[in-house]
């Protein structure tokens, strides 16, 4: 069904048919506001905004195709978030204080404690972190380079995150 004929009926009260709008534009959309702030969740949040705004404001449309208005909103959405993000980066460093860090035994040990769970993961799961944290490569670049999905790299560092965590706590609770 075209985007003209999905408007109609969702003016008429069949909002159902909305959800084909967002399946249809929904992976554009979040790569495109990805691209703009780099970060999944955020991108993920102003993905679903700018589905909400246009939902709200369909009354407001008129074009053929919902793809490049949809994508104006939340490219409007992404660029606030943006500025607002940099006015309070701005704010923060105005008011930062330099301590000196002075060396931690404590911090020392838990670094420790990371760095040899992180090396009992297997290689697959070791790469990804490094490619994530270390290298801040984004999740569909490293389903590139590996050849998976970027839901399998997404849920594999969730799991990851997971198995790192109980690793962490369970050795805390050994002491």
């Amino acid at each position: 069904m075209k985007d003209k004929e999905l408007v109609i009926r969702i003016r008429q009260g069949n909002s159902e048919y909305f959800r084909e709008i967002v399946q249809k534009y929904n992976g554009m959309m979040f790569s495109k506001v990805l691209s703009l702030v780099h970060h999944e969740d955020v991108a993920a949040e102003i993905t679903q905004q700018a589905f909400i705004k246009g939902y709200e404001n369909l009354s407001c449309w008129t074009g053929e195709t919902l793809g490049g208005w949809l994508l104006t909103i939340a490219y409007h959405l992404a660029l606030n978030v943006i500025e607002e993000e940099r006015r309070t980066r701005k704010e923060d460093l105005e008011n930062v204080n330099l301590v000196e860090e002075t060396y931690s035994e404590e911090h020392e040990q838990l670094l420790q404690k990371m760095e040899k769970a992180i090396d009992s993961l297997p290689e697959l799961d070791k790469t990804i972190l490094k490619l994530h944290y270390y290298q801040h490569k984004l999740t569909n670049d490293i389903a590139t380079v590996l050849g998976l999905s970027q839901a399998n790299v997404l849920m594999r560092l969730h799991r990851i995150r997971e198995r790192l965590k109980k690793q962490l706590e369970n050795e805390d609770n050994i002491r």
